[in-house]
């Protein structure tokens, strides 16, 4: 007979498994259920992220070389660094209904050749399912927690994820650096308002539009208590080429690589090009894809 655990264990797997299978191979590769394959470094999370380890990581980077601008090295870092948990997590909570405790204290940073990887989630039982949002059924004797509501989904996997996690190091890098808050929950939506666009031919459509609500146009919701730090952060230019779309958006904050000589460079979702050279950049880039 198959243990609790490893029953729990065996359907998370087939949830996030098909996932992939349906979204595609982008997504569900940034989250480890089991422990890590043994040509990878594992860290705890609260240990990586101590402050005088973060303080001594930005002042080694290339940016910080280039810049001599902490914040700057901070920024960036923080950019990347929020591509591991923002997609997977949120995506699989609405494609799926799955809820996974991001909080720090349950999660792992998996690194290979030094680079991060994917974050394990140590303890299982700190997970949740909104059913009506499954694409297939579970067993009833699981030992999955299950919550009646998506308000309840949201308020699990939120806390987890902005409350105990993205809050704490956004809280952290700007008393080490004094870079702006606002730069950084910047940074967060931008790695994470493009998966609903990629989710639209998969998961509902009444799914895709709660949670896009919940997370990026209400000033204050499930996110965070007090005031929601993702509000207001995009912006949109409306178009009017043929073979364009109608709009584009773009981030409210500049990441700050546009500080680093001697090039001073734009990233693709800068605030700083002017409407000019944001449709330019559109259109080689839809050239490429030809």
């Amino acid at each position: 007979m198959i243990s609790q655990p490893r029953l729990q264990l065996n359907i998370l797997d087939e949830i996030i498994t098909h996932f992939q299978q349906t979204v595609g191979e982008g997504y569900g590769h940034s989250i480890l259920l089991s422990p890590p394959p043994e040509d990878t470094v594992t860290i705890p999370a609260t240990q990586y992220l101590q402050p005088d380890h973060l303080l001594s990581i930005f002042k080694a980077s290339p940016q910080y070389a280039r810049s001599q601008d902490l914040r700057v090295a901070a920024s960036l870092w923080n950019k990347r660094y929020s591509w591991t948990p923002l997609p997977d997590v949120l995506a699989l909570m609405t494609y799926a209904g799955l809820g996974l405790d991001a909080s720090l204290d349950n999660v792992s940073f998996v690194f290979k050749d030094d680079e991060l990887q994917a974050l394990w989630f140590h303890d299982l039982s700190r997970t949740v399912i909104y059913p009506k949002r499954l694409p297939f059924p579970i067993p009833e004797d699981c030992a999955i927690k299950t919550v009646d509501s998506v308000d309840q989904l949201h308020q699990f996997v939120f806390t987890g994820l902005f409350q105990n996690h993205l809050a704490v190091i956004v809280d952290r890098i700007q008393a080490l650096t004094k870079l702006s808050k606002k730069t950084m929950w910047g940074n967060a939506v931008n790695a994470s308002h493009g998966l609903f666009e990629d989710l639209q031919n998969y998961a509902s459509s009444e799914a895709i539009q709660s949670d896009y609500s919940t997370l990026f146009e209400q000033s204050h919701s499930a996110v965070m208590p007090g005031r929601n730090p993702l509000y207001n952060l995009l912006r949109t230019q409306q178009l009017d080429e043929p073979g364009l779309p109608t709009e584009v958006t773009f981030r409210a904050t500049c990441c700050l690589i546009a500080l680093i000589p001697p090039d001073h460079k734009k990233c693709g979702n800068c605030p700083l090009m002017t409407p000019e050279e944001r449709l330019a950049r559109l259109c080689s880039k839809l050239k490429r894809k030809k």
